[in-house]
């Protein structure tokens, strides 16, 4: 025996149903950050920083952030000089061998708590001066870590301000550098003049070693 069902009376089929609205809050929210560059002899230095102070420094040409990956890191590139002016004055007096102090708010916020301490540790060298990795590694409290800390060093989202160009080999070779050895000489001869690829005579280290 055949049986038909009638539709209830006033029923909607499912597909004319409307859907449920998304409740607030369910969309991640893209953060703001603000991007600026400064020109040097080696290409441009591309300056990142949000609200909280000076996120990135990329010392490349092809550092230029896009859309893309602003996109897959859920930022929102926005225009805010009052962000990116204070980094941006002071690379160009760094740059021009004016200015050592390179105080500035930070928002390193992405690394982890091992590589904060080293980053905290390389602030901590003098303009001019140059330490060995596993002199760093003491600095922040991993004596015998060397490699962990080349490791953080290569993470290093703010170079210069983070003066990792300043940490060299036990052998006192120029040691690496993950923008580039041009980049690398470039910052130390503005620091301590014409600079050679390594030097044959030990010289004395910030800790007098």
């Amino acid at each position: 025996m055949n049986v038909s069902i009638k539709p209830t009376r006033g029923a909607m089929p499912r597909s004319a149903r409307p859907r449920p609205r998304r409740k607030e809050g369910t969309r991640r929210e893209r953060e703001p950050v603000a991007a600026a560059n400064v020109k040097t002899p080696l290409g441009k230095i591309w300056i990142l920083a949000t609200e909280s102070g000076l996120r990135e420094i990329r010392l490349a040409d092809e550092g230029r952030p896009t859309r893309p990956e602003m996109d897959a890191r859920g930022w929102k590139l926005v225009r805010k000089k009052k962000w990116t002016d204070p980094a941006r004055r002071m690379l160009e007096r760094y740059l021009e061998g004016r200015e050592r102090r390179l105080e500035i708010a930070l928002d390193l916020s992405g690394g982890t708590p091992f590589q904060r301490r080293v980053w905290d540790a390389a602030r901590r060298i003098p303009y001019g001066a140059v330490v060995s990795y596993a002199e760093l590694a003491t600095m922040a409290g991993g004596a015998g870590a060397s490699r962990a800390v080349g490791n953080a060093l290569g993470a290093n989202p703010v170079p210069i301000v983070v003066p990792c160009h300043r940490i060299i080999h036990a052998d006192q070779s120029i040691g690496g550098f993950s923008s580039g050895l041009r980049w690398k000489r470039h910052l130390l001869t503005i620091e301590r003049g014409q600079l050679e690829l390594t030097w044959t005579k030990p010289r004395r280290s910030l800790f007098g070693r």
